[in-house]
């Protein structure tokens, strides 16, 4: 699977109660779930929540598989970037 990271924008995502992020996680993996249980691979890897936006880490077959996660889970995503390489700073090691 390729890795992606996602961008999506959310006007005061950094004020969001973790209970009402925790919500809209069990969401969205339910979605992810039902994809899955259709042969679609895609997974979440994790999210960071960084001011007015929530970046997404996704393994995928595929940036359309992202995009229909965001239309059926209904979390719009503002930007899909596909991710080249990944630096472990604590090993300094290129993976």
């Amino acid at each position: 699977m390729k890795k992606f990271l996602i961008r999506r924008e959310m006007e005061g995502a950094g004020s969001i109660p973790k209970h009402d992020l925790n919500s809209a996680g069990k969401g969205s993996e339910e979605v992810l779930e039902a994809m899955r249980s259709e042969g679609k691979n895609i997974m979440q890897q994790e999210s960071y929540v960084v001011g007015d936006a929530i970046f997404c880490v996704y393994n995928s077959d595929s940036e359309d598989l992202i995009k229909e996660h965001s239309e059926r889970s209904g979390v719009p995503a503002s930007e899909i970037s596909e991710i080249a390489t990944v630096i472990k700073h604590n090993t300094s090691v290129v993976s």
